[in-house]
């Protein structure tokens, strides 16, 4: 506000880029803290305003004979007063920012209007005057909220005319100061509406856009990627954050921000407690916290993490779905302290209720692709993901210069188990061959059911004399099992074949049928065995 005073009755439209500007403007828009919303067509609301409101003044001077006609506006982070609009014989003798209650502004702060005539020099100074100047008489009235002194945040006007003149100021004289006063505050509340009518309806857009965003996704990474576009949308913050709820404990499943190393964390394994920190407490109270843009509290934001206390404004918004428990929170921190107004921050509770049920629903969406991809009697894989993870895997190595194995095994003499104990120990037959793959195959590597007693094994970054071992020893695993039924132990075997790629072949039906040969060569071979490609031809 430095300089702004130079400008207020600059040539031209002004833009928001000029922040001194807007920020004086908007004083009597109180409501409106970030000056970002006054772009555009609705700062040329507000200049409209105050160009009116200096036409008041200059008709209200002239009438008056007056020297100045003032009106100054409080500034609600302060609770001084500034000069909003003024006509004035002495523009180069007039101050900009005053603090309320300096001079004869203190004698307002009980009443609503003060009548000084004849001024004295012993009257206390009249505050907007930079110099000394001859005044006979003065005439303050306070527009608005009277009780001002309780609050500094409140949002009053202050309209002030002094004159050389020692006479007093007649009944018709005030009168004219107050109809001027009850014009200004009438123009303001019609732009105040309008300002305000257009906010509302680009702050429907807004969320209409982000939860237009939101709708694009399905699974959950591709929910947390709109999510972040969503909010990124309504508020430009430094870091935004998921965590999802773990009964006392949260979990971060999304962390990205401009001072993140990677620029964004997929997921963070440690489980943090939601009591003593402010997540906690939102959850708690299924609130939006902090009360205030910013965060000063006893308890961190986050139990165990300084990640989010270093920053001037921290949100954490609740994700909420009717009545049922608090499912996670989003987080966004700034260093701008006036980057959270109430108006961004309904819109970004509207935002997190439809994350909310994205969640939900990208839950409800993996769970069914899990099935799609899923054998339903084993847990394990089943033929489609095998196809998938094929192609994948062979991709990958092609491109790395890398090399992976496939085994392809079955069990032996199915359809005689199936005949003596029948369908049902037949299921638990491959139930049981399906866990031992599993205990066998490592972290990225693959165990699949590919038929009815058919399965198959991908292992990545895997040669011929690895894959040969856990073929072994997955047929070994199955010769120990334990099986019986009705009493009787039954003994189960399986034959594996193995093919390498790209030693035997680079390419993957060939693959695919060598591991088969293979396995067909075990048969032959009296079954429970291991054969390799490149020793069975």
């Amino acid at each position: 506000m430095v300089n702004w005073f130079n400008k207020l009755i600059g040539e031209g439209n002004k833009t928001c880029d000029d922040e001194d500007y807007v920020a004086n403007n908007a004083l009597p828009f109180y409501l409106i803290k970030n000056s970002a919303l006054l772009c555009d067509d609705r700062l040329k609301v507000v200049h409209q305003f105050q160009k009116g409101v200096e036409l008041q003044l200059q008709i209200l001077r002239s009438a008056l004979n007056a020297t100045s006609a003032v009106l100054l506006w409080s500034v609600p982070e302060t609770g001084d007063v500034s000069i909003y609009a003024l006509s004035s014989q002495q523009r180069d003798n007039i101050r900009g920012v005053i603090p309320f209650g300096v001079g004869i502004l203190g004698a307002l702060k009980d009443r609503d209007h003060i009548s000084l005539a004849p001024y004295r020099s012993s009257s206390p100074a009249i505050p907007y005057y930079l110099a000394p100047h001859p005044v006979g008489s003065f005439y303050g009235l306070t527009l608005g909220d009277r009780c001002v002194s309780h609050n500094k945040a409140r949002d009053f006007g202050i309209l002030c005319v002094d004159r050389v003149s020692t006479d007093q100021w007649t009944l018709m004289q005030q009168q004219l100061i107050s109809a001027t006063g009850e014009q200004i505050l009438r123009s303001l509340a019609l732009s105040r509406d309008l300002l305000f009518t257009d906010i509302e309806r680009r702050t429907l857009q807004l969320v209409f856009d982000g939860l237009k965003t939101l709708n694009s996704g399905l699974d959950m990474k591709s929910v947390f990627l709109a999510a972040r576009q969503a909010v990124g949308l309504i508020v430009s913050a430094d870091i935004f954050a998921i965590s999802l709820i773990h009964e006392d404990h949260h979990q971060f499943c999304y962390i990205a921000g401009t001072d993140l190393e990677d620029d964004s964390v997929d997921k963070d394994p440690q489980l943090y407690v939601l009591e003593d920190s402010l997540v906690g407490q939102v959850v708690k109270y299924r609130r939006t916290l902090p009360e205030k843009p910013f965060h000063r509290g006893r308890a961190p934001v986050v139990n165990g993490l300084k990640l989010f206390d270093r920053y001037c404004s921290v949100l954490v918004v609740p994700l909420l779905q009717d009545d049922r428990p608090v499912s996670g929170v989003v987080i966004i921190a700034a260093n701008d302290e006036n980057l959270i107004t109430r108006n961004t921050r309904e819109m970004l509770e509207m935002v997190a209720a439809q994350v909310a049920i994205k969640i939900d629903l990208a839950r409800s969406h993996e769970q069914i692709q899990q099935l799609v991809v899923t054998d339903t009697l084993t847990g394990i894989a089943n033929r489609r993901a095998f196809q998938r993870a094929f192609v994948a895997m062979s991709e990958r190595a092609r491109r790395r210069g890398g090399s992976f194995s496939l085994i392809m095994c079955d069990i032996d003499y199915f359809k005689r188990v199936n005949d003596t104990y029948g369908h049902s120990f037949g299921d638990v037959v491959i139930q049981k061959v399906a866990k031992q793959l599993n205990t066998i195959v490592r972290t990225g590597d693959l165990a699949a059911r590919i038929g009815g007693e058919e399965f198959a094994v991908l292992l990545e970054d895997t040669a011929l004399s690895g894959a040969y071992e856990v073929a072994e020893r997955l047929r070994i695993g199955v010769a120990e099992l334990q099986l019986f039924s009705q009493g009787v132990k039954v003994q189960v075997n399986i034959s594996a074949g193995v093919s390498v790629f790209p030693q035997d072949t680079d390419d993957r039906e060939k693959l695919f049928n060598f591991a088969d040969q293979a396995l067909y060569h075990a048969k032959e071979q009296g079954r429970n065995k291991t054969v390799c490609w490149n020793a069975s031809r």
